[in-house]
């Protein structure tokens, strides 16, 4: 079993979580528990995957410090109530680095991996829309958390673990994800009608 499944599985589980903080779902505080766990978790599998790694190697798992990191200042927050614009600037950051993990597996002939990233980057951008500038997006942020949460780490991870990534797997995470990307655009277009309708 890949450990880095490990990682992938609890950061997919957090950011369920907060999904369904964003929909009133859950307890912040509480959702910011399990983030705190989750953040140092990772950062315990990155750090420790790390030592005598090669460079190339450093590269791919220097990428975990992005969600361990998110998920330790999103447990802090939540928990303290702290003003949440620093975690919506730090998610601009990396939101940004997604988008470079991105353009690599490209280069590289990852396409899954390219649109995993570019996924990733879309939702830390939301992120910062949200709490580093304040606009009220909490709807559109909830459904691509929610949905990403299990498209591109709960399931995967499981998969990974279970040993059966096979091309039929491939076939139909392509499917899902072109869903995915059509209910984004649907959810946006709903959204900016309700708030036309109650302006």
């Amino acid at each position: 079993m890949n450990v880095g499944n490990v990682s992938l599985l609890f950061g997919g589980v957090a950011l369920f979580l907060n999904s369904l903080v964003l929909l009133g779902k859950v307890d912040m505080k509480s959702a910011g528990v399990f983030s705190l766990f989750t953040g140092i978790l990772q950062t315990f599998i990155a750090t420790w995957l790390l030592i005598g790694a090669s460079p190339e190697e450093q590269f791919g798992l220097a990428s975990i410090y992005l969600f361990s990191f998110t998920y330790l200042y999103v447990g802090v927050t939540f928990i303290l109530n702290l003003d949440g614009r620093g975690v919506g600037w730090f998610s601009l950051f990396v939101s940004i680095a997604a988008s470079f993990y991105g353009v690599m597996a490209i280069a590289g002939g990852d396409s899954m991996g390219a649109l995993t990233w570019f996924f990733w980057s879309l939702l830390w951008a939301l992120f910062f829309f949200g709490m580093g500038l304040g606009r009220p997006n909490e709807a559109i942020t909830a459904r691509v958390a929610l949905v990403l949460s299990w498209l591109t780490l709960i399931v995967p991870a499981m998969v990974g673990m279970a040993g059966l990534m096979n091309g039929l797997y491939d076939m139909i995470w392509w499917a899902a994800s072109g869903t995915a990307v059509l209910y984004f655009i649907v959810s946006v277009k709903r959204t900016k009608q309700a708030v036309e309708v109650t302006s």
